[in-house]
């Protein structure tokens, strides 16, 4: 903690000198001194550093002084913060460190950091260096935060935008590239670190993730807005183009971090619970008795995951996962539904399963005629195990009813 405020009494000190008074005059030795660079640093390997960071440094070439600032900083402390991150109610602040400090933390992660210096005239370096201050300053003594958005409000749309505004005259942004959507790029990020991370991103995001997204759109992610930055140009109030990155250079570079392997892929385990459901609908006509156990682990299984799916989609801010249609077959309705099945299996009554679960796979089939969202392959195969069940115990009711009849 004690380290924590000597940074921030570092970075006050540092801004106070760097940026001047509201309405004076930057100092002519300050002014032409500044530089100003974006920091773009590799994905990590923990789940809220899999789409990497985005910051700006502003240094001094001639006093040395050099620190960074980013939007992504928040803090673990605050009361059920685990419980307002899932929910996307986060806040967020802008951070101020030391540059050697911002890069050695990520030295010691293994994570590669790439500065663009950009192509700002000294008035525009002082404009961005005081917006940054002024928000600084607020942080210091007012407490100011934002609400963090994972795809529209982040450290890098944040960043873009101190930029875009420093400017005098306008950014001219290359194409965005075609074909891209929220849920494309998200799963480039997430299948590099894991299968399993892919896929639980795919359970929770909905319909919103899959429309194509322009330049805006794209820039939510550090390594896309670090890659349009390079080709983007910046015309002048009198029409003069400049390029907007000056020059760019690795501070820190690592190998990409190794993908985190589970014995089983999402995909794999899912082809197992078809094999093993096959087995145990094999098993069933073989011994002439359904296996209630088996259709009661489904349901515990649907249902469990359920939960997630409807706490996110009915309470949580975060965008995209209110758009879910995955909701129609995965829902904690199943954990609703057990305990009743289990009482009328105990005493020998009809529990209606293959009846409610063709009626999920209706409504799953609905989605895709009527709602655009593209579903993780292994849904599919999921929804095959459950169509199985229903085939099998229809027909092997059908049979016994036929036998006694």
């Amino acid at each position: 903690m004690r380290f924590a405020q000597r940074m921030l009494l570092f970075a006050v000190i540092w801004l106070l000198a760097m940026t001047p008074a509201p309405g004076a005059e930057p100092h002519s030795g300050t002014k032409d001194t500044l530089e100003v660079s974006l920091l773009t640093c590799a994905p990590g390997s923990n789940v809220y550093e899999l789409y990497g960071h985005t910051a700006l440094r502003v240094r001094n070439t001639v006093s040395g002084e050099d620190m960074v600032f980013n939007y992504g900083i928040f803090d673990f402390r605050t009361p059920h913060f685990a419980w307002r991150f899932m929910m996307g109610r986060t806040d967020y602040i802008l951070g101020a460190v030391p540059f050697s400090h911002f890069v050695l933390s990520y030295m010691k992660e293994g994570r590669s950091v790439e500065a663009q210096v950009l192509n700002l005239t000294p008035d525009e370096c002082t404009r961005l260096s005081t917006s940054l201050a002024e928000t600084f300053r607020k942080v210091c003594n007012e407490g100011w935060t934002y609400r963090y958005n994972f795809l529209y409000d982040n450290c890098t749309t944040r960043a873009i935008d101190e930029i875009t505004r420093a400017v005098k005259g306008q950014v001219k942004w290359p194409s965005a590239e075609r074909g891209k959507t929220f849920r494309g790029i998200i799963n480039e990020h997430a299948a590099e670190a894991s299968p399993w991370y892919r896929f639980g991103q795919d359970l929770i995001l909905g319909a919103e993730t899959d429309a194509p997204i322009g330049l805006r759109g794209q820039m939510f992610a550090p390594l896309y807005a670090a890659r349009f930055a390079d080709s983007a140009s910046i015309i002048t109030p009198d029409g003069q183009i400049r390029p907007l990155v000056k020059s760019k250079t690795m501070v820190a570079e690592f190998a990409t971090h190794a993908e985190i392997r589970f014995p089983l892929s999402p995909m794999a385990a899912c082809c197992l619970l078809l094999l093993l459901t096959i087995a145990v609908c094999t098993g069933e006509w073989h011994k002439g008795k359904i296996r209630h156990w088996f259709d009661n682990l489904l349901l515990l299984l649907m249902g469990s995951t359920g939960c997630i799916v409807a706490l996110l989609f009915f309470l949580s801010e975060h965008p995209a996962v209110g758009s879910n249609a995955l909701i129609l077959l995965i829902n904690p309705l199943p954990l609703v539904y057990l305990p009743w099945k289990i009482w009328r299996e105990r005493h020998h009554r009809e529990t209606y399963f293959t009846q409610i679960i063709a009626v999920l796979l209706c409504l799953f089939c609905a989605s895709r005629l009527f709602i655009f969202q593209k579903f993780p392959a292994e849904i599919y195969v999921l929804a095959l195990c459950l169509l199985v069940r229903v085939i099998s115990e229809t027909l092997f009711k059908k049979n016994i009813t036929t036998s006694l009849s």
